[in-house]
């Protein structure tokens, strides 16, 4: 069975998940990330979005609580990477006459970390 956790109408995770959802590079870095975790150069090789854009969205979703740092790697050269994973597997937005609600389920395919 499926957990729906409707958000407060004043929540900033509610606000978060918003703007995101009004973003293409946001709403594509956030599909790209659901199933397993990926660093900003995956994201980028994968998605064709801008370098700078990348890390931009991937911080906006990160302060957000969208994404979360799930781990990290180190190449062969030396250099650290994070790796980011949609903390959420779906979101409904209801729009009524005189409401918006927005629910979400939780990805519950993920580790936990300390960011979470």
């Amino acid at each position: 069975m499926t957990d729906f956790k409707i958000l407060a109408r004043d929540s900033d995770f509610r606000k978060a998940i918003l703007k995101a959802l009004s973003d293409d590079y946001s709403r594509t870095i956030m599909n790209f990330t659901i199933e397993k975790p990926k660093s900003v150069v995956e994201i980028v090789k994968e998605c064709d979005i801008p370098m700078t854009t990348a890390y931009r969205r991937v911080k906006e979703l990160e302060e957000g609580k969208i994404l979360k740092v799930t781990g990290s790697i180190i190449t062969d050269d030396g250099k650290k990477y994070f790796l980011y994973q949609n903390r959420l597997k779906s979101i409904y937005v209801i729009f009524g006459l005189e409401s918006l609600d927005v629910q979400i389920v939780e990805n519950e395919g993920m580790g936990t970390s300390a960011y979470w």
